[in-house]
């Protein structure tokens, strides 16, 4: 039932106009055959229910014109296909983490560079006009790919890390209220000694909780996207 409810509201503007199509047409057809084949009062109400049933698709039409005008798109629920916002409870990470995938890009050339470069810059695109909606997205982000897909070079990259590299990637988490985890990878940081085996394992040790903080926190400020 849940699935049929998400169906109808993704493609609700599709529903609307093909109503809407629906009822012009059954319309026409009353005045036209119905109306045109009666006579005196018969005829006239004929005709009369057709103009209202043409009347009604008409509103439907408005009400599809409001919904595709009302609604913005959401970086994180629009979808391509439909043209449309899907429902936030079909947002899984999977998808979280492709959109975050693309946003990387902006920021850095490569997952090598994340840790060469201080990302959170605000002349960054993405943290304009001072939103900081993607920052503590952007620090999980960081995190995951590295447990996630990093390689020896991209390892060293984080090892010679500068320490506000490190610090700002903390303090984005803190954001989201995540002062353990902030701490935790500063500290591992600090006692890496050119070493990247205990933040590797660590960070794939917590790659579920990275998940779902993630998650937890795209569907609590949706919103903001």
């Amino acid at each position: 039932m849940e699935k049929i409810k998400n169906a109808i509201k993704q493609n609700l503007r599709l529903i609307l106009a093909i109503s809407c199509g629906v009822l012009v047409i059954a319309g026409i057809l009353t005045i036209v055959f119905l109306g045109g084949d009666s006579d005196g009062w018969l005829k006239a109400a004929f005709i009369a229910l057709g103009v209202v049933v043409i009347l009604m698709g008409c509103v439907l039409l408005m009400l599809a014109v409001a919904i595709g005008e009302g609604e913005n798109a959401n970086f994180f629920l629009y979808d391509a296909k439909s043209k449309s916002n899907i429902d936030v409870e079909m947002l899984d990470f999977n998808l979280i983490n492709k959109k975050m995938t693309f946003v990387m890009t902006t920021l850095a050339s490569s997952a090598n560079d994340t840790w060469k470069e201080n990302v959170f810059s605000e002349d960054k695109e993405v943290f304009a006009d001072g939103d900081d909606a993607f920052v503590p997205l952007v620090a999980y982000k960081m995190l995951y790919d590295l447990c996630e897909r990093a390689n020896d070079e991209v390892w060293q990259s984080y090892v010679n890390a500068d320490k506000d590299i490190v610090e700002a990637v903390a303090s984005a988490l803190e954001l989201n209220g995540d002062t353990d985890l902030g701490k935790a990878f500063r500290f591992l940081h600090e006692n890496a000694d050119g070493d990247y085996e205990r933040t590797e394992k660590f960070l794939t040790d917590n790659k579920k909780y990275i998940q779902n903080k993630m998650l937890k926190y795209v569907k609590e400020n949706i919103d903001r996207f």
